[in-house]
């Protein structure tokens, strides 16, 4: 008898190159403008557990030479393992501190100095958080961004942002050059959090209160 097949992954950008190159120009606009959104469009068909936003993220930044670990929800699911093994060749590990890249949401992110934070002598070894921050909305934290590329002061409110990750943070920022970076994704845009940019609460308050 022979044994059912899976079809193949659904497909990734219509146009591989401009699409790719779309999505890269956004993220380098959004690395240069630290806490300012930039609009990405993704893939018109995704699977359901990535959606468009962190499948272009995925298929721009990851590639057979990079690692990557997935919190168990996308660990786990068969479509999302597929898309990025087939589109992607990226490295599925278990370990987080061994990653190049760390796909998670703002609950079930690793602490940040568990994380790849590259030498001074190799400060690129470092590991990007991509965080899926669709479905975020239980903390909103009141920050002020200042660092390079942000003129002055930039005031945010930040859905998923939490108290404690503004204390690891804090941390992040005084390793540099070493240190972690961030790319939230939401269902349209993204938004970049380099290790250089520093951030300070201004008040906070829980969503509905």
């Amino acid at each position: 008898m022979s044994r059912p097949t899976r079809p193949n992954p659904v497909a990734g950008f219509g146009e591989p190159v401009s699409d790719s190159q779309s999505v890269f120009r956004a993220l380098l606009d959004a690395f240069a403008h630290p806490g300012q959104p930039r609009a990405v469009r993704g893939p018109q068909t995704t699977p359901a557990a990535l959606g468009p936003v962190l499948s272009a993220v995925a298929l721009t930044l990851f590639d057979q030479d990079v690692s990557v670990w997935m919190h168990r929800g996308l660990a786990d699911d068969p479509d999302t393992a597929e898309y990025l093994a087939f589109h992607t060749g990226a490295l599925a590990v278990a370990t987080c501190a061994l990653a190049d890249f760390v796909v998670a949401t703002p609950e079930s992110m690793p602490d940040l100095d568990d994380l790849a934070s590259g030498s001074d002598e190799s400060p690129h070894r470092s590991a990007t958080v991509v965080l899926d921050v669709r479905d975020s909305v239980d903390h909103e934290l009141h920050v002020a961004a200042t660092g390079p590329g942000i003129d002055g002061t930039v005031l945010r409110s930040i859905s998923w942002m939490s108290e404690d990750f503004l204390a690891q943070w804090v941390q992040n920022t005084k390793l540099f050059p070493r240190g972690v970076d961030v790319v939230a994704a939401d269902k349209s845009t993204v938004v970049v959090f380099p290790r250089t940019t520093r951030l300070r609460a201004v008040r906070t308050r829980r969503m509905g209160n």
